[in-house]
């Protein structure tokens, strides 16, 4: 897929479109053309939505389980979402400058919000035994996995 984007007030007409996708489609020779690129990026494309679907086996798999055993909830408790709000504020304030911000519930474990690669991201990790080093550590094997093969050009 090729995205363009125009200015408001750009003439565009059938002769530029079609001269356009010849220019993408023709190869070059340095593999920058999409007919070049395409092989490449199919492959690609075609693992992640594998895994994508694995995983959305799974997330369905412990929602089944959870489920099953009585459990009827995940994500943050109605006592810990009035504390999103909060911790969004302290990462959207522009004199504090944070980057990371963690809170530890006495009852569940870390709430922990962060701003990452223009992204940010909460992350409830259960367990009140949890240190907050680990936290971070968590925090940051999380943008890894999720956040790191995401590229804007």
């Amino acid at each position: 897929m090729l995205v363009l984007i125009l200015e408001a007030d750009a003439h565009v007409d059938a002769r530029l479109l079609e001269s356009l996708r010849e220019t993408c489609n023709s190869s070059s020779g340095d593999g920058l053309s999409l007919a070049e690129l395409q092989p490449l990026i199919v492959p690609q494309y075609q693992q992640i939505m594998e895994q994508e679907a694995q995983r959305a086996q799974l997330v369905s798999l412990v929602e089944s389980l959870l489920r099953s055993t009585g459990v009827t909830s995940q994500g943050p408790k109605a006592v810990e979402k009035p504390l999103l709000t909060p911790l969004h504020a302290t990462l959207s304030d522009p004199k504090l400058k944070c980057r990371e911000v963690s809170w530890k519930s006495a009852d569940r474990g870390w709430i922990c919000a962060k701003r990452w690669c223009d992204r940010e991201f909460y992350l409830l990790l259960d367990g009140t035994s949890t240190s907050l080093s680990r936290c971070q550590e968590e925090c940051a094997r999380f943008a890894s996995i999720h956040f790191s093969s995401i590229f804007m050009m």
